[in-house]
């Protein structure tokens, strides 16, 4: 018998009324240090410390910080994400492969290691954007001015903190930020915006199929996919022009337990539900 449990609803690009953008951490994805594209949903969940790395700096010895931290506090559905960058004083000049051994050979990093990217320059990567202007997390402009900046991501993936290279990842407001409850609300805690495209109405008796709602787009067309938690697409389950009251009835015989993203999307606005099947 599997369960389904709907873990939390929000509907993208715009500002919540909470302050905080819905595009959230966890709409971005970037390559690891291994060549690998990391999808950010993947830490739903989980409180994440999105720190910029470099290997010649004065602040350099936080790395065996940042991995006690890791090591104490992985435990409580924590995560340190490390991007290494070369914008402050050439300080991380040499490519992924030697940062890697870097990392691993003198502090014993276990952490995930991204791609080098820049963090401040006009190519900056997409993500840092977004941990640094306020008209796109919905929080704060927070500027990176040198290596060892660390964000405060919480288990929704929205934006909460940042702090300046002088404090250590031990320091107590880091620490204490860990341990404090998760936001994640339940199903009973979920409000369904008037505006939403889509609306989960719950399970079937056996919990063998969820029930979709389509909000009444007019003639725009929408179409609903589910991905899995990493975003790996699983299926589409409607392509078309909804109508109002319409419902989607989909079956999740074939899923396996773990969490899955209900994404549907219109020229003009996007929204996802995560949901959980437990068998």
């Amino acid at each position: 018998m599997k369960k389904i449990i709907t873990i939390l609803t929000f509907a993208f690009f715009s500002i919540n009324s909470f302050g905080q953008s819905a595009v959230t951490f966890h709409n971005y994805s970037a390559e690891s240090i291994l060549g690998d594209t990391i999808n950010f949903s993947q830490y739903y969940g989980k409180k994440v410390l999105v720190v910029n790395t470099a290997s010649f700096c004065g602040y350099t010895p936080q790395f065996a910080d940042l991995e006690s931290l890791y090591t104490q506090y992985q435990q409580y559905n924590f995560e340190i994400i490390g991007f290494p960058c070369n914008d402050f004083n050439n300080q991380d000049p040499h490519d992924d492969s030697t940062i890697n051994q870097f990392c691993t050979s003198n502090y014993g990093v276990t952490f995930q290691m991204m791609s080098k990217i820049a963090t401040i320059s006009a190519d900056t990567a997409p993500v840092y954007k977004w941990l640094q202007r306020q008209n796109l997390n919905g929080v704060a402009d927070a500027h990176v001015a040198w290596n060892f900046n660390k964000f405060c991501i919480d288990e929704a993936g929205h934006w909460v903190a940042h702090y300046i290279q002088t404090v250590n990842p031990l320091d107590a407001v880091i620490t204490d930020w860990i341990m404090s409850p998760s936001v994640i609300s339940s199903v009973n805690d979920v409000s369904i915006a008037s505006d939403n495209l889509i609306q989960l109405n719950g399970s079937n008796s056996d919990n063998t199929t969820i029930n979709l709602k389509l909000r009444n787009t007019g003639s725009e067309k929408i179409r609903v996919n589910i991905f899995s938690i990493d975003g790996k697409f699983i299926s589409t389950i409607y392509n078309g022009n909804d109508v109002a009251d319409q419902t989607i009835i989909f079956s999740t015989s074939n899923l396996s337990s773990g969490i899955y993203i209900v994404n549907a999307l219109t020229n003009n606005s996007q929204q996802t539900i995560k949901f959980a099947v437990v068998k």
